[in-house]
């Protein structure tokens, strides 16, 4: 590797189809010990030399986008990106008004988090110009004020959904984050964990009193622990429901089939 070795690059997530990975040591500005410890970004498929250098280098791509230009700058190399999860019938289908054969998404972040308020700009940028792209992330950035406003504003667009992602750990902060916004914009996406106790769901429940939680019973290599069941909980059908992960970048993947979690 040398100090020119930059560019952005997709993952084609077996899951959730396109999306966009960034190392977690240096994104994961509000991570907890509980999801460092329990993240899928500590399975094997993503400790090759290949995927962290992807991830670095995507790092080293922005850092150096936004020192140079800032979020427009940034927003314009992301958007290439767009282009590229674009699907093939994308056009086809816009002229005589039809759906494509696989659904235009991108997940903001299969691995990694928002760690500065300018890179959610870019992102929002971003987003704005792709109003038939759906966006969706999952997010523990919500504990400094700048940066989760920015994140307001990101899941506020029509074609973006983003979600609060809650654990053991930090449930409390997420509420008060969720409770001091307009809580409309933000659902619960709960990790549970091995252990996890009764106090995080009653928690949530006096908060969620209509919309619905979605659960990630943890998992690894196909097993995954006892889901909770409760009224206000989903638990995610790719996790407990037995999908097939498909290696495809030509069929529909789980997540995009489910939707539960798209805009």
């Amino acid at each position: 590797m040398t100090k020119r070795d930059y560019g952005l690059e997709l993952t084609n997530n077996s899951k959730v189809g396109w999306a966009f990975s960034l190392p977690r040591n240096k994104t994961c500005v509000n991570a907890t010990t509980i999801c460092k410890k329990l993240c899928y970004g500590n399975g094997i498929r993503y400790q090759s030399a290949g995927q962290k250098a992807k991830r670095e280098r995507n790092f080293r791509t922005i850092q150096f986008l936004l020192s140079e230009g800032g979020p427009k700058l940034l927003s314009q190399n992301l958007s290439l990106m767009v282009d590229q999860a674009r699907p093939r019938d994308w056009l086809c289908a816009k002229i005589t008004d039809t759906q494509t054969e696989i659904p235009w998404t991108l997940r903001i972040h299969d691995i990694g988090d928002f760690h500065c308020a300018e890179y959610v700009e870019a992102w929002f940028l971003t987003a704005q110009k792709y109003p038939d792209c759906k966006f969706w992330f999952y997010t523990r950035s919500f504990a400094e004020v700048e940066l989760f406003s920015a994140l307001i504003k990101l899941a506020a667009l029509p074609n973006c959904r983003g979600w609060l992602s809650v654990d053991s750990e930090n449930f409390e902060q997420a509420i008060l984050a969720k409770c001091n916004i307009e809580s409309s914009i933000w659902n619960f996406a709960m990790l549970q964990d091995p252990e996890m106790h009764d106090e995080v769901l009653s928690s949530l429940k006096i908060v969620e009193t209509s919309a619905k939680i979605i659960n990630f019973p943890y998992h690894r290599g196909g097993r995954h622990v006892q889901p909770l069941r409760d009224s206000i909980l989903i638990n995610c059908p790719a996790v407990v429901g037995g999908l097939n992960l498909q290696s495809s970048k030509d069929v529909v993947r789980p997540c995009q089939s489910c939707s539960m979690c798209l805009p």
